[in-house]
C-alpha cells in the first residue's frame, strides 16, 4: 500500500556574506549575530526555491521532527552557478539545538548537501526558531531562516567542529507565502482524501504553534512532559574509559548508587557528591565540557560519583519521607567511601568534590567521624554554617508545613508544570511566573521556588547553556520537605547541627584534624550567600587554619559553579590545581575533549 505523502514548494530570499570561522559544538551564533551582518558592504543577494516532500504523512503525524525530503537547486554565491541538492532534509518541528536563545521551544531545520563545480562538498544548514509565548512575533519567526554554509557533508548535530565559509538570513515574502500555500498537493486518490490529508498536516503545524506561543496560563508546557534533549541519565557526555554503575544498600534500608568513570587505574580517585534533587548528571553533561572529562584529562583517571538518597534519580523522594542530612552523613557517605576502598585498595587517596547539600552532608560526616582518611575536600556553596536570604528564610519557616500538612503534597518538583492534564501543584508555577519574567522555562521558575531567592535563584543565566536550560526538568528532581526542615533548624542555630540538636557539626569539626579543604562559592550565590565564607572565617581561627582556604568565583551563582558552560575555563582549573597540591600529580596538561 502506497504511503500518503504531502509536498509543497517554498521560495526564500535574503542575503549571504562571506564569513570564515570554526563553528564549535554547542556554541551557535545568536540571531543578532546573523542580523548584524545585514549591514556589511560586501553582502550579496541570495535565494533558493525548494520542494519539500513528506513521504509518509502518518509517520510525520506520529513525530513532527521526522525528516522530510528536499529537492531543488541553490545558487553558489561565489561562482553564481546553480547547485543541485544531492540530499536534503527538512524537519518541521524539532527540539532546539541551533538557537542559543533560552526561550526557543521548537526549531525548523533545513539541511542541504551540495557539491560545487570543483567537486568540493558543502552543507547548507538553516533554522527557524519559535520563541515560547511570543505570539506577536509568530510571522517573523516562522518566516525567517538563519543559515550557515560549511565545508563537507555533515549535519548540524554530529558534534564536530564546522569550517564555516558564509552565513546569512532569508525571509519568505507575503507573495511567496501565498504562492507556497497554493503549491500544496498530495498523492491522494480522491479530492476528499487530499483535503483530509492537508488538514491533518496544517493541524499538526498549528497545534505546535499553539504549544509554543500560547500564554503560560493555558499550561501548554504539559505538551513537553516527555521531551528530552538527551536521554535521561545518559553517560554519553563522558568521553573516556569505562562507565559502571554500582547499587549499594545502606544500613537503614535504602539503595543508593555510585557510578564509576575510569579510563586508567589510579591511587588518586575523586569522589563527587551532587546537591539535593540533582544527581550524577550534573557532573557529566553532554552539551559542553564537564567536570568528569576535565578531571580525566588532568591526571585524575578514576572518578566516582555518589547518588546519595537525595538524588533526583530515586523515586522514594516522591513520598513524604523523614530522611535527614544526618542519615546521608551516617549511612550513605560512609557506605560509598568503604566501597571505593574495597574496590581500589585501602591505600587509595580519596579526594572529595561536593556541592550544596552534598557538601553540607559530607562535612557533617567528617565532623562526626563517620568517614576518615580523606586526602582533600572541595565544598561548594555551603558546608558548616548555612545562611539564606531573608525571603528564602520566610519560605523555609512556613512552606514545608503548608505544602505537606495543609495542602497534602508529598513532594514538589520542577516537573510539575510539565505533567499531563491538570496535575497537582501547577498553581505554584503560575504564582512563580507572576513574580518572575527573566525567562519562560517552567523548570527554571520551579527551581527558584524550591531553592533560595533570586531571578533566577540557582544560577546566573549567562553561565547556563541553552540546552541545559531546556533540560532543567531532567537535571533537577523532586523531593519531600524534611530536608528543608533540617536545614531550617541549622539556620536557626546558625550552624550545621543534627536534626535532634545533639551534635553540633561545626563545633565537632573544630576538634578534628581536617584534610586540606577548599571552600568555594559563586559571588552571586542566592541559595546560600556568604555561607562558605563564614565557615572559612570561623575555621581560620582554629587549629585547622592552615588547612582551610576560600575561593569566590565572580559572575557565578550556586549551581553554575559545576553546571555552567564556561566552567572548564573559569572554574575547574582552580579546583584541579588545588587537588594536584595534595595528590602528587603534576605536569599533566589539561586537554579539551571533543564530545563525540
Amino acid at each position: 500500500m502506497t504511503s500518503l505523502s504531502v509536498e509543497f514548494t517554498e521560495r526564500m530570499s535574503g542575503f549571504v556574506v562571506p564569513k570564515k570561522f570554526i563553528l564549535s559544538p554547542g556554541k551557535p551564533l545568536s540571531h543578532s549575530d546573523f542580523l548584524a551582518e545585514n549591514d556589511r558592504f560586501d553582502k550579496q543577494p541570495f535565494e533558493f526555491t525548494v520542494t519539500i516532500k513528506v513521504p509518509n504523512l502518518d509517520k510525520f503525524l506520529a513525530d513532527h521532527s521526522t525528516p522530510s525530503q528536499m529537492y531543488g537547486r541553490i545558487t553558489d554565491f561565489r561562482f553564481r552557478d546553480e547547485l543541485r541538492i544531492e540530499k536534503g532534509y527538512f524537519q518541521l518541528f524539532t527540539l532546539p539545538a541551533a538557537s542559543p536563545h533560552f526561550d526557543t521551544v521548537k526549531e525548523m531545520h533545513y539541511t542541504l548537501f551540495l557539491t560545487d563545480r570543483e567537486g568540493k562538498k558543502w552543507t547548507f544548514f538553516g533554522y527557524k526558531a519559535l520563541l515560547k509565548e511570543d505570539i506577536s512575533e509568530v510571522w517573523k519567526q516562522t518566516t525567517t531562516l538563519y543559515y550557515y554554509l560549511w565545508e563537507g557533508h555533515s549535519p548540524f548535530d554530529n558534534y564536530s567542529d564546522k569550517e564555516v565559509h558564509a552565513i546569512g538570513s532569508l525571509r519568505i515574502s507575503l507573495s511567496d507565502f501565498l504562492t507556497q500555500m497554493k503549491s500544496f498537493k498530495t498523492n491522494a486518490s480522491s479530492f476528499l482524501q487530499e483535503k483530509e490529508a492537508l488538514m491533518k498536516y496544517f493541524k499538526a503545524f498549528t497545534d505546535t504553534l499553539w504549544e509554543g506561543y500560547a500564554p503560560f496560563i493555558f499550561t501548554t508546557s504539559s505538551a513537553r512532559w516527555n521531551e528530552h534533549q538527551y536521554p535521561m541519565h545518559t553517560t554519553q557526555g563522558v568521553a573516556l574509559g569505562e562507565k559502571t554503575l554500582h547499587p549499594l544498600d545502606t544500613r537503614d534500608g535504602l539503595t543508593i548508587s555510585v557510578q564509576r568513570f575510569k579510563h586508567q587505574e589510579s591511587k588518586n580517585v575523586v569522589l563527587l557528591l551532587h546537591g539535593l534533587t540533582t544527581s550524577t548528571d550534573m557532573f557529566i553533561m553532554p552539551e559542553h565540557q564537564n567536570l568528569v572529562n576535565q578531571l580525566h584529562t588532568s591526571g585524575y583517571s578514576d572518578v566516582w560519583s555518589l547518588d546519595w538518597r537525595g538524588s533526583g534519580r530515586f523515586t522514594y523522594n516522591m513520598s513524604p519521607h523523614r530522611y535527614t542530612i544526618d542519615d546521608v552523613a551516617k549511612y550513605d557517605i560512609p557506605r560509598a567511601v568503604d566501597f571505593i576502598r574495597e574496590s581500589c585498595g585501602n591505600d587509595v587517596k580519596i579526594h572529595v568534590v561536593a556541592h550544596c547539600v552534598g557538601a553540607l552532608s559530607f562535612m557533617a560526616s567528617y565532623a562526626a567521624g563517620y568517614v576518615k582518611n580523606i586526602a582533600s575536600i572541595v565544598a561548594n556553596s555551603v558546608s558548616l554554617t548555612p545562611m539564606v536570604p531573608w525571603q528564602a528564610m520566610a519560605k523555609m519557616m512556613v512552606g514545608p508545613e503548608i505544602l505537606e500538612q495543609v495542602l497534602g503534597y508529598p513532594y514538589v518538583s520542577p516537573k510539575i508544570p510539565y505533567h499531563p492534564g491538570r496535575a497537582f501543584g501547577r498553581w505554584l508555577y503560575w504564582m512563580e511566573r507572576s513574580l518572575r519574567s527573566e525567562c519562560k522555562e517552567p523548570a527554571c521558575h520551579m527551581v527558584s521556588f524550591m531553592w533560595g531567592w533570586g531571578f533566577p535563584a540557582a544560577f546566573n543565566h549567562r553561565n547556563i547553556h541553552p540546552v541545559t536550560h531546556r533540560r532543567l526538568m531532567d537535571l533537577f528532581g523532586g523531593t519531600s520537605f524534611h530536608y528543608h526542615k533540617h536545614i531550617r533548624k541549622m539556620l536557626l542555630a546558625k550552624a550545621s547541627i543534627s536534626f535532634d540538636s545533639k551534635i553540633n557539626y561545626l563545633e565537632e569539626m573544630k576538634k578534628r584534624d581536617m584534610p586540606p579543604t577548599l571552600l568555594i562559592s559563586g559571588a552571586d550565590n542566592h541559595i546560600f550567600p556568604n555561607s562558605n565564607k563564614t565557615t572559612y572565617e570561623i575555621l581560620s581561627q582554629t587549629k585547622n587554619a592552615a588547612k582551610v582556604s576560600y575561593k569566590e568565583f565572580t559572575n557565578y551563582g550556586h549551581q553554575d559553579v559545576f553546571m555552567g558552560q564556561f566552567c572548564h575555563n573559569e572554574v575547574f582549573p582552580e579546583l584541579i590545581e588545588f587537588l594536584k597540591q595534595y595528590s602528587g600529580i603534576s605536569g599533566v596538561e589539561t586537554r579539551k575533549l571533543r564530545i563525540a
